[in-house]
């Protein structure tokens, strides 16, 4: 389940596929021009991160990792439903809507 915003491919990861890396991926944005990837999950200790990789290009390997709160890791789901309601995908924005429920009982 995925849709296009200019460059960026919008991924909703499957919870199932997620969980198996110590990690629950809840957002995933993959660039194919130069290769990079955006990635927002929860880690098994409950720790929300930002993980910016830069696959190819003048910078190829670089990594960047953000610890980030809860409250950011809200609004970035909140804006991902925004985008998904805007991009006419209102199945994914109903998968993000249960992710943030379940998760950050709002």
């Amino acid at each position: 389940m995925e849709f296009w915003v200019g460059t960026w491919l919008h991924v909703i990861p499957d919870q199932k596929d997620s969980a198996d890396n110590d990690k629950r991926i809840i957002i995933k944005h993959l660039c194919f021009g130069p290769v990079e990837t955006q990635i927002w999950y929860q880690s098994k200790n409950g720790q929300y991160y930002y993980e910016y990789h830069i696959i190819e290009g003048l910078q190829a390997g670089d990594l960047f990792l953000y610890c980030i709160s809860k409250s950011e890791m809200i609004k970035v789901i909140n804006t991902e439903i925004a985008l998904c309601n805007q991009y006419e995908k209102p199945e994914l924005a109903a998968l993000l809507q249960n992710v943030r429920s379940e998760s950050f009982c709002e």
